[in-house]
């Protein structure tokens, strides 16, 4: 991984904003947090943090998690600005126009779709998480990295490992998450809180999205949706749904699940998970992106055209990749 010569550019700036992406997950948010806590810290600079969408309350433990804004504080032209764990701009949302020019834009990510949009691009698609190549970087550039800095950085890493089980896991994740656990990070909280609490609306909410699992008639795609009434229904909030499209490719033989959430504005956000194929590749199709094993997209239509038009896609490549599979 390239790095920069971030002490230089820091002597231009008189403060920071870190932007992350629009429906945040582990590691957006944990990258986010302890790349503040490592700045501010080390510089004494002040980091503001930004992101499009509300933070689940599942990542109440983290220390700064208030911080995160939705508007922007006046202008960021003078800033310092760093996109974390954002494979393109359009995943900032409305965000995205207040910075697309900018011209100390620092892009760190590890997505295999990255489009290189910043003025320094720093993207690692070996890492396992964005929270991964920060530990990394933070060495790289002499940094120290306090317990809350780390606790953010594990839980990042953790969220996009799945507690390592994930094929991203490797020898460089589990040597950084070992110095992590040395500043005195507690791996059994971290995982109850990232993996085994939830309220009793997001079981709720998972009992209803249930009532539309469907599978295909290979038992190879499995998918559920659901729309806002639903969700309140069951008193519960669409942050709540975060980990439910891992239920569908946990399915005994299901190569690729598919979840949708078919919000009242107007488009659909799909979630894929697999297996074994690259879903990244349906995602992008569809203008989204990801993980070969974790994607989305999002997708402007009727909610059942969504699915039709999502399932075709899925399906063809599904045909495809095994046809491959024989050749072989």
């Amino acid at each position: 991984m390239e790095t920069i010569d971030l002490k230089a550019i820091l002597k231009t700036v008189k403060r920071i904003s870190i932007f992350s992406h629009v429906r945040p997950d582990g590691d957006a948010i944990g990258s986010s947090l302890g790349l503040q806590r490592i700045l501010h810290t080390n510089t004494g600079l002040p980091v503001y943090l930004y992101c499009p969408d509300v933070i689940p309350a599942k990542y109440d433990f983290l220390p700064g998690v208030e911080q995160f804004l939705r508007e922007l504080e006046g202008s960021v032209e003078q800033d310092l600005v760093f996109v974390l764990d954002c494979s393109d701009l359009d995943r900032l949302d409305y965000l995205k126009e207040k910075i697309q020019q900018h011209p100390r834009l620092i892009n760190i990510d590890h997505h295999v779709t990255n489009d290189f949009f910043g003025k320094y691009n720093l993207v690692d698609t070996r890492a396992a998480a964005t929270g991964e190549m920060l530990y990394q970087l933070s060495r790289a550039w002499g940094f120290h990295v306090d317990f809350e800095a780390a606790l953010c950085l594990y839980s990042a890493i953790v969220s996009d490992t799945g507690s390592f089980k994930y094929d991203n896991t490797t020898p460089e994740t589990l040597r950084i998450t070992a110095e992590l656990l040395q500043k005195g990070v507690q791996p059994s909280l971290v995982s109850q809180r990232l993996f085994d609490e939830r309220p009793y609306t997001t079981l709720a909410l998972l009992g209803e999205a249930l009532k539309s699992l469907t599978l295909d008639q290979d038992d190879k795609i499995a998918w559920m949706s659901i729309d806002d009434d639903g969700i309140e229904k069951c008193g519960a909030k669409p942050e709540e749904l975060d980990g439910f499209v891992n239920y569908l490719r946990d399915i005994e033989n299901v190569e690729v699940g598919i979840f949708f959430y078919h919000a009242r504005v107007g488009n659909t956000k799909v979630g894929f998970r697999s297996k074994s194929m690259d879903v990244a590749r349906i995602a992008s199709a569809f203008g989204g992106g990801g993980h070969p094993r974790a994607a989305g997209c999002t997708v402007e239509d009727e909610p059942s055209m969504v699915i039709k038009r999502v399932l075709n896609a899925v399906h063809a490549f599904v045909d495809e990749q095994q046809k491959e599979r024989l050749i072989r």
